[in-house]
């Protein structure tokens, strides 16, 4: 499996934009999850609907974002950017108390940066269900 254990005790960052892409949200929940997230300190958001999942996720971070997906992946989801570890525990932690549930969340990593928000999508919810049942999971790119 390609999951990999939080470290919660990582208060570092690396270069780039620190921030949250939120997807597939509603007003009211983005909302929320901007005031839970400024509460942490992650004061940028990006926010995308299923309409941007032809952008590639490092076009996404740069601001370059496409609007031309029809049937694009409908999954919502948190994907963070150079946030550290300590910050998306707490945050996770959080958003439980908010009893926003069936939210997907993921880091962006080297190999994601590269894939299209509907891949990245695809591949987390394909991640929960072979997590939840116990499966060995391979990414699709």
């Amino acid at each position: 499996m390609s999951f990999e254990l939080l470290d919660t005790k990582e208060t570092s960052t690396s270069e780039g934009r620190s921030c949250a892409i939120l997807c597939n949200f509603n007003a009211k929940e983005i909302k929320t999850i901007s005031s839970l997230a400024g509460m942490i300190g992650i004061r940028d958001k990006i926010v995308i609907s299923y309409k941007n999942g032809n952008t590639l996720v490092k076009d996404v971070l740069e601001g370059n974002i496409l609007n031309d997906a029809e049937d694009g992946v409908k999954s919502k989801a948190i994907i963070f950017n150079n946030i550290p570890g300590a910050k998306i525990g707490l945050f996770i932690e959080n958003l439980k108390k908010f009893r926003l549930n069936n939210v997907l969340k993921a880091t962006v990593t080297e190999t994601s940066k590269e894939w299209t928000v509907n891949v990245l999508l695809k591949n987390l919810t394909a991640e929960n269900i072979a997590m939840k049942s116990g499966k060995n999971f391979e990414h699709e790119e």
